[in-house]
């Protein structure tokens, strides 16, 4: 493995699954990529979609995440703790509080380039990207998101149903609608 920002990051973060505080060492390993946006974008591959998989093993994920402009996701969990960082553009995250099988609206979070938000495993959350430019950030799962359980809630509805890519993708709208 060559030595690149990313890589390093990586082998920090596999490090630090193993270790006994692993939220504190990703977190602190997010805000160094975040404090050089430029120089970590530039190591990233041209990729078609949304998501790179930077690397993805039974006991930790990371993902590159570009929202496309004016989208926003449906609410979802991970079944797993999450720390996001944001490189480039904003996403703002809607966080809700389950009720019942459902879930209703609590707060928002508006996360800018070089900040970090933590989720837990049983957090709902929603992401958005306002803006009229694609987003672009490092989610770091504690955990292997592609072949986890995750819970997915029909922002109509609201009513629960397992994680699917292609759920996910039927219920993105457009932000200006739903933020």
């Amino acid at each position: 493995m060559s030595e690149t920002l990313l890589n390093r990051f990586v082998e920090a973060c596999r490090q630090a699954v193993s270790g006994p505080k692993p939220e504190s060492v990703v977190r602190t390993a997010l805000a160094e990529i975040g404090s050089e946006p430029a120089r970590a974008i530039a190591e990233i591959p041209a990729f078609d979609g949304e998501d790179y998989v930077v690397h993805n093993e039974p006991g930790l994920s990371v993902f590159v995440v570009r929202q496309a402009p004016d989208t926003a996701g449906p609410p979802h969990d991970h079944g797993m703790k999450a720390l996001i960082a944001m490189l480039e553009g904003v996403e703002v995250h809607r966080h809700y509080r389950r009720d019942g099988d459902g879930i209703a609206l609590a707060s928002r979070t508006r996360l800018e380039p070089g900040e970090v938000l933590v989720l837990n495993g049983e957090d709902v959350h929603a992401i958005a990207n306002p803006d009229s430019t694609p987003s672009l950030g490092i989610h770091v799962y504690l955990g292997d998101i592609v072949g986890g359980s995750r819970t997915l809630w029909d922002p109509v509805q609201g009513t629960p149903m397992r994680f699917t890519t292609a759920d996910y993708d039927r219920f993105v709208t457009k932000a200006s609608e739903t933020i």
